[in-house]
């Protein structure tokens, strides 16, 4: 095989190499940012108030993974009259497989929340409520 020929199919192997990589990011969908993210920016400072009263209180909402369910637990006692938050599962590479759900915990301070209504994969699970007329908010990551 002669030095034209080698030559030529480098040439060759890597167009093909960058085509299909123009192909692939092109149909790759990637949505890392929020339809209102300017809005969102602009009451960031209350965000970080919320996440210190969160990080203050000794007694704070946890969760646990177990089998098919997330449990969500937080102490009945410390729950007042205008306690009211959500769950924002965040699907950061499928913003249609986002879920927000009302915090509604039951007698023992736990809600449960089925797998089956998420997706597998990685989520940011964004709680935020308002207890006592304050309001807090806590992330973590986890995986289904």
């Amino acid at each position: 095989m002669s030095w034209g020929t080698k030559i030529t199919i480098l040439y060759i192997g890597f167009v093909i190499l960058i085509v299909s990589m123009v192909y692939i990011s092109v149909n790759n969908k990637s949505e890392l940012v929020s339809k209102n993210y300017y809005e969102q920016e602009l009451v960031y400072q209350d965000r970080i108030d919320a996440v210190n009263n969160e990080k203050k209180l000794a007694v704070t909402i946890n969760y646990e993974i177990v089998d098919q369910f997330i449990v969500l637990g937080y102490l009945p006692n410390e729950i007042k009259k205008d306690f009211k938050g959500e769950v924002l599962f965040f699907r950061p590479s499928d913003s249609t497989k986002d879920l927000t759900i009302d915090l509604k915990f039951d007698q023992e301070g736990e809600q449960i929340i089925s797998k089956d209504k998420l997706s597998k994969g990685v989520y940011k699970m964004c709680i935020s409520w308002k207890n006592d007329k304050k309001t807090f908010y806590k992330e973590a990551i986890i995986t289904i």
